[in-house]
This record gives C-alpha cells, structure tokens and sequence, in this order.
C-alpha cells in the first residue's frame, strides 16, 4: 500500500463520567486533502476534507474508534489532552486545533478482510 505521512490520532474513551483520549502515534498511512465544493440554492459552499488510510500492518493492535470524538494530527505530535475538567479539556482541544491543525475523524470504514498486507482502515476526516 502507498504510504506518505505519518499521524498521531487521539482516540476518545469514556470510563463512567470520565471522558479522556489516548494519544497514539502511527507511522507509514496515507494522508490526502481532498478539497470539494456543494453548489446549494443558496450559493458555493467549499468543504475541507481529508481521507486517512491506516494500514493494518502499521498498527500493534487493531483500533477501536468514535466517530466524530477521534481526532488525527499529520505527523507526530506530543500535545496532551488534559482530561482533569471539562474546562481544562476543551481548553486542550481548542489548542491541538489551533496550534497543530487537528481533524475530527467523521467516519470510519474498516476494510479488515483479504491478505494481510491488504487490510486497512479508512477514515473520512473533517
């Protein structure tokens, strides 16, 4: 499979009451920018995209992702969420999506069947 890029995803897990993310680091997937456009009544409206493919075989262990709570950071990234308060984790958020231009995996396809070297995960990101 094409690689170019590596990524840090943070993935989301609650526990009770307790919200928190897991920063995990992955190398050798497929980064790419797609950028679309919607013609509405209204007007043109551009919408950002990014499709992230992740190679089975790049992964220790298969993932388990939330859809629209995961984030993906091209390349490595050594931000922590603070997960103490629900103050100090928006405030964390708020700067992984300023300072390092973060985006919030919106859907998630798992292609996990035929070789190994073909498994993957494919996620639609915004």
């Amino acid at each position: 499979m094409y690689t170019n890029a590596d990524v840090t995803l943070y993935l989301y897990s609650k526990c009770g009451k307790q919200d928190s993310y897991r920063r995990i680091f992955v190398e050798d997937v497929f980064w790419d920018n797609v950028k679309q456009s919607n013609v509405l009544k209204t007007g043109q409206r551009d919408s950002d995209s990014v499709l992230l493919v992740i190679p089975l075989e790049s992964l220790f262990e298969p993932i388990r992702f939330t859809a629209g709570k995961d984030l993906a950071v091209k390349g490595q990234c050594n931000h922590m969420i603070d997960c103490s308060s629900q103050k100090s984790m928006s405030e964390s958020l708020q700067e992984l999506k300023q300072c390092h231009g973060c985006v919030t995996v919106m859907t998630v396809d798992e292609k996990l069947y035929g070789s190994e070297s073909a498994q993957h995960y494919e996620l639609s990101c915004k």
